[in-house]
Formats: structure tokens, sequence, C-alpha cells
């Protein structure tokens, strides 16, 4: 293994894979691409009176994550989570970006869902 990283999302049980979306997964790569921005989608926490809130009606992943206890974690960590989700856990990495890409909008910063 290369020390790759999952969003993992331990109360509810769901992660999310670069690699499903578009992206590649190592700690960097997280950290500088487009795809980093499901992280602000999940955990938002807004009333919705804003401008620039969701505009899609009944968004299932917008704050999906708010107040879980998640975590960006690595195929080496001790605590094996990568391993536990990757085995138990659901992902939700490709209705996660369909729902993401409809609230982006813009081309350029849409998510690719393989399918």
């Amino acid at each position: 293994m290369g020390q790759y990283f999952y969003a993992v999302n331990e109360t509810k049980k769901e992660y999310v894979s670069a690699w499903d979306i578009g992206g590649l997964a190592k700690l960097w790569e997280w950290c500088v691409n487009k795809w980093a921005g499901i992280f602000p989608y999940l955990l938002r926490k807004s009333s919705e009176y804003g401008g620039g809130d969701i505009q899609i009606s009944n968004p299932e992943y917008a704050g999906r994550w708010d107040g879980d206890r998640v975590y960006l974690v690595g195929d080496y960590d001790e605590s094996n989570l990568f391993q536990k989700a990757q085995e138990k856990f659901t992902n939700i990495s490709k209705p996660l970006a369909k729902e993401y890409n409809d609230f982006v909008e813009l081309e350029k910063w849409k998510l690719q869902i393989d399918e």
C-alpha cells in the first residue's frame, strides 16, 4: 500500500474514496484538488437563510456529516479504520458526487464520476 486516504465517517459508517470521484488518494492530492470540496459540503451547518447556500431541493448529503466523528484516514494508520471502512462501511462517493455536481454547477469544478 502507498499511504492512501479515505474520508471516513465513523458515526454513520460511511466513507468517500477519491478514486470514485475522479481523484487521487494520497494526503497531498486530497489537499490540493477539487474533490476536497466535498468536506465543506458534507460538514456544513446552516439554517439556509444566506445567499450561496444549497439551491437544490431535498439534498441528502449537504451537512450530512455535521457533528459526526469524521477522519481523513490513511491505509497505514494503526487504527485500521481505513480497512474497516473498506470492508464494513457504505461507500457514498458516487451519489455524493452527483448531488455535489448539481450544487456546484460549473463544469470546471464538477467531480468525475466513474460508472
